[in-house]
């Protein structure tokens, strides 16, 4: 039972942390959010390895 509680808790947590961390990388917080929900701490290492979109200066917005 112990096992099972922190499990879900670890899970709570890395979702709140890859929504934050995926917002401040240019990307959407909802979907890391979800992504977090299923595979759990795994998506904070996911979210780190993927590329930044934001440029220097903060601005998220993509050129053609």
């Amino acid at each position: 039972m112990f096992v099972i509680l922190i499990t879900i808790l670890l899970t709570i947590v890395s979702m709140y942390f890859a929504g934050c961390i995926a917002q401040s990388r240019g990307r959407s917080s909802k979907i890391w959010l979800w992504i977090a929900a299923f595979i759990g701490p795994f998506a904070l290492l996911l979210v780190f390895l993927l590329p930044n979109l934001q440029g220097q200066d903060g601005d998220s917005s993509h050129r053609a």
